[in-house]
């Protein structure tokens, strides 16, 4: 997973990039939010970008961070992403930590995920 996480992070500027030219749509960061003991990463869709920080809306129910819900307003630096995702033809781009977990997983399970990742660049 942490390689996973080093490959999002190396490419998170081809991603800002896109997302800035509006390639793809439905762009989301995983973000890494501290809790008292460790960090939550947690999908939140994109809404903006501005200089080195994201803004969006919680993607999905925290399980440990008390203080948020899903759709909730967040803002947060580059340092604390971990993952970014957008969707273009019917694929999924990007989701580098999305593609270990669904390893886990069997072919029928992840068909009914419905995930239709991308090839990576």
């Amino acid at each position: 997973m942490n390689r996973a996480i080093e490959q999002a992070r190396k490419t998170l500027p081809d991603f800002v990039a896109l997302y800035r030219a509006g390639t793809g749509e439905r762009h989301a960061v995983k973000v890494a939010i501290p809790y008292d003991r460790g960090r939550e990463h947690i999908w939140m869709n994109l809404t903006a970008v501005e200089g080195d920080v994201f803004i969006g809306r919680i993607a999905n129910a925290p399980v440990h961070l008390d203080n948020l819900n899903r759709g909730d307003s967040y803002r947060t630096g580059s340092a604390m992403v971990s993952d970014w995702n957008y969707m273009s033809g019917g694929q999924m781009h990007g989701s580098y930590t999305t593609r270990v977990a669904t390893k886990k997983l069997s072919p029928t399970q992840v068909r009914e995920l419905g995930l239709k990742l991308a090839p990576l660049p």
